[in-house]
């Protein structure tokens, strides 16, 4: 019997799940998250392979897209396998020559990583995992999407606060241009908002 290879393993699990695969791309969309595994091969020879697993929201995207930044600004939110195992303890870990390699991996995609993707649907659970109620906001790489999730969620306050302490010396120069330019986009919307509330 011939031994199954790490894509068919992958294929397997994934497409009765609703993905459909693209090379070591595979893809699902459930209402608005884009959901998305890849299977990635070590750039050392003979470095063995690892799963990715990568969500974002399509509208939080279509929102930050419409925002005049200086940059387009990346939300997708993404972990490697081994990290969502807890016998790895932490250890990234890649397959390598290993016959039971392929079945191994995707059962572990199956039993932590689709959990881990379905965990990401509500705005609540993807405001924490960009670091909602976390400290030292200046250094999140992910404080632009944050804002925009907590504004969807009806939060605008909340979003405003992210950008009240003043960025340290050495905060990323283009995080703090992602940031600033979305503070100034709120504050719009919180004042149109104000105005709105008040015509009425």
């Amino acid at each position: 019997m011939a031994r199954k290879s790490y894509i068919a393993a992958l294929t397997e699990v994934l497409q009765p799940e609703g993905f459909s695969r693209d090379g070591q791309w595979w893809s699902r969309t459930v209402g608005t998250v884009l959901e998305q595994t890849d299977l990635q091969r070590s750039s050392v020879a003979g470095g063995g392979v690892t799963v990715n697993l990568w969500s974002k929201d399509l509208e939080t995207e279509k929102i930050l897209q419409g925002i005049e930044c200086e940059r387009p600004v990346r939300i997708m939110s993404g972990g490697r396998i081994s990290s969502l195992v807890p016998s790895f303890d932490g250890y990234d870990r890649w397959w390598r020559n290993d016959p039971d390699g392929p079945l191994e991996l995707a059962g572990l995609v199956r039993v932590y990583g689709l959990p881990w993707l379905e965990g990401l649907r509500s705005l609540e659970a993807q405001a924490k995992q960009y670091g909602r109620g976390g400290s030292r906001q200046w250094r999140n790489p992910t404080l632009a999407p944050l804002a925009v999730t907590l504004y969807r969620l009806g939060a605008i306050d909340e979003a405003l606060a992210l950008f009240e302490e003043p960025a340290p010396k050495t905060a990323i120069p283009s995080l703090v241009s992602d940031g600033r330019c979305v503070q100034r986009w709120l504050r719009k919307q919180k004042s149109a908002a104000e105005q709105l509330g008040q015509a009425e």
